[in-house]
């Protein structure tokens, strides 16, 4: 697994994920043990959270994909939503379609993407403040593969992994005071490629635990 890259954004961008992600065990406990049920300090924070507003010139219902060869970075079909590859540089594709997550209005929109290989998925930037404490929580559909959701992607922050194949469930990380969240990272961790969906992303702030 390659090393953790100093400038996270640069490396998306150019779709040479440089992360090392955590193991399914290690982000297991984590998850459980960083996610108190604490009450929230703001409200949801996330950019186009509920992915209703299509990127720049791309309609929705497009779908947009990369391969080795075409220009960086990757076009997303959700606006301010980025696309990355795996370090093999797998195809990744995505695209805007009717959502059926719980509790969201029929007819709205859900993110749907397909990862040719490990670590391809999708990321956005949080606006998270240095000092401070958050929880990250997303309700993804995995078709195949498995998906973890994690704060900046890094090798020993918090992580939390779908544990279900066809079904909905939400997935929460949450990062304290010295932590980078920074990002927030939706990825498949199956070397086979994978196929999930999104929608419902959360970024709120939390008291910091004494």
């Amino acid at each position: 697994m390659a090393q953790h890259h100093p400038s996270c954004v640069r490396s998306f961008a150019a779709v040479a994920v440089t992360l090392a992600f955590a193991s399914a065990a290690q982000a297991q406990t984590i998850a459980n043990v960083a996610c108190p049920d604490y009450f929230f300090l703001s409200d949801n924070s996330a950019p186009n959270a509920d992915f209703e507003t299509p990127a720049p010139g791309i309609p929705a219902g497009t779908t947009t994909c990369w391969s080795p060869g075409d220009p960086v970075p990757p076009p997303s079909a959700a606006d301010q939503w980025g696309m990355h590859s795996s370090n093999q540089g797998a195809r990744v594709c995505s695209k805007l379609v009717p959502s059926t997550a719980p509790g969201h209005a029929p007819g709205s929109r859900m993110f749907k993407f397909q990862a040719g290989g490990n670590e391809g998925g999708i990321y956005v930037l949080s606006g998270a403040q240095p000092g401070h404490a958050y929880m990250f929580s997303a309700w993804v559909k995995v078709m195949r593969g498995q998906v973890a959701v994690q704060p900046n992607g890094g090798a020993s922050g918090p992580v939390s992994w779908s544990s279900k194949t066809g079904e909905w469930e939400q997935l929460r990380a949450c990062a304290g005071p010295s932590a980078d969240a920074s990002m927030l990272v939706i990825y498949n961790e199956d070397p086979n490629g994978g196929v999930f969906f999104v929608d419902r992303v959360e970024f709120r702030e939390l008291p910091i635990r004494p």
